[in-house]
């Protein structure tokens, strides 16, 4: 491998490893992967998906402009960082979600949670997963209790695109619940009455929910395209599905009474925001650990922490808040998972001798 060539005493620190990958290449190929569930959300919400993905990528975009000029770094809203927040926010909300949760939602994330810690690469948590809980928080109504069914029904129907968008959202259409809102309140006798315990909906995103995290077959072509480019590794996403996946066959019938091992693990895989948390805010690379040792910990905990949440506590959805709290212990989980140093061995110090 060539040494560096420039400066003086550059060649200490050779020899160095070229890469054609930079940050705006690996940024844009994650927009690029999360177009297939942008026209996902498009198709099943209509043109409230439309208005709420549109609202946030201006609202992001603008944010990351000011907040730059502010701190003199500049422009630097064409390094892909801030579409993929705005995209992954938008992702989040309910598709009759007003547009000031999204507006207010997407600069607490790109201007707090990014910028106030120095903008990329210095956040301490994903910031659509801060934007998210952020809004969860302030909007709890919104966000827990403004649930719509898709369009797909009514186009079926006769409505034509544009009818059917203005319908699912007007007050009395505003009562689907989610899937798992739904077998938290009635369990699987609700789910079955309503409809829900659908597996083929589930996988393609015919289910009430946030817009951009139905759809669990647009979020595989998105992450199958980044495993092909190299940009992710694939134990955060495997593990932390896997995990979910085996504690709900395990513990998932406990609060329905039917005792252990009888949880349905491909309901829980399917529904909520598992596959967009698991494949696009926990695997995060400024917010994931560093080695592979590490990420297999995170992503254990972090299908531990989901399961207890949906199964035991209050929320019927635990991807965000886990991913919030494993984000914050992540610099502790890179100190006691560091990788070894290729060709290093630990000296041997030896007491000498008392004479």
């Amino acid at each position: 491998m060539a040494k560096a060539k420039g400066k003086a005493g550059a060649g200490l620190f050779s020899p160095h490893i070229h890469s054609p990958f930079s940050v705006e290449r690996v940024m844009w190929d994650v927009v690029i992967a999360l177009i297939p569930a942008g026209i996902a959300s498009v198709y099943f919400f209509g043109a409230n998906a439309l208005r709420i993905i549109g609202i946030s990528v201006a609202t992001g975009l603008l944010t990351e402009l000011v907040m730059g000029l502010l701190t003199r770094r500049g422009i630097t809203i064409f390094d892909g960082s801030v579409m993929i927040t705005s995209l992954l926010f938008a992702y989040n909300l309910p598709p009759a979600a007003p547009w000031y949760v999204v507006v207010f939602g997407n600069m607490f994330a790109v201007a707090l949670v990014k910028w106030a810690f120095g903008g990329l690469g210095y956040n301490f948590m994903n910031p659509a997963i801060g934007g998210r809980l952020f809004v969860v928080i302030a909007w709890s109504g919104v966000m827990s209790g403004r649930w719509s069914p898709t369009i797909r029904s009514l186009i079926d129907r006769g409505m034509d695109f544009w009818e059917a968008s203005r319908a699912i959202v007007s007050p009395e259409m505003i009562t689907s619940a989610s899937p798992l809102t739904t077998l938290k309140v009635d369990g699987f006798a609700g789910l079955y009455k309503q409809g829900l315990l659908d597996y083929w909906n589930l996988f393609i995103g015919n289910v009430p929910g946030c817009i951009g995290e139905t759809s669990a077959l647009a979020i595989l072509l998105g992450v199958i395209y980044l495993l092909v480019r190299r940009v992710i590794t694939w134990e955060v996403p495997v593990l932390y599905v896997g995990t979910v996946a085996l504690l709900s066959w395990i513990f998932g019938g406990l609060p329905q009474g039917t005792g252990l091992f009888t949880g349905d693990a491909l309901f829980h895989v399917l529904s909520g925001g598992l596959m967009l948390g698991a494949c696009f805010m926990a695997n995060d690379s400024v917010t994931s650990p560093l080695s592979f040792s590490g990420n297999v910990f995170y992503a254990i905990m972090l299908g531990i922490l989901t399961t207890m949440i949906r199964l035991f506590g209050g929320y019927p959805e635990g991807v965000a808040l886990s991913i919030a709290l494993m984000n914050i212990f992540v610099p502790l989980i890179d100190r006691y998972f560091r990788p070894s140093i290729y060709g290093y061995r630990r000296a041997i110090v030896k007491k000498p001798k008392e004479s």
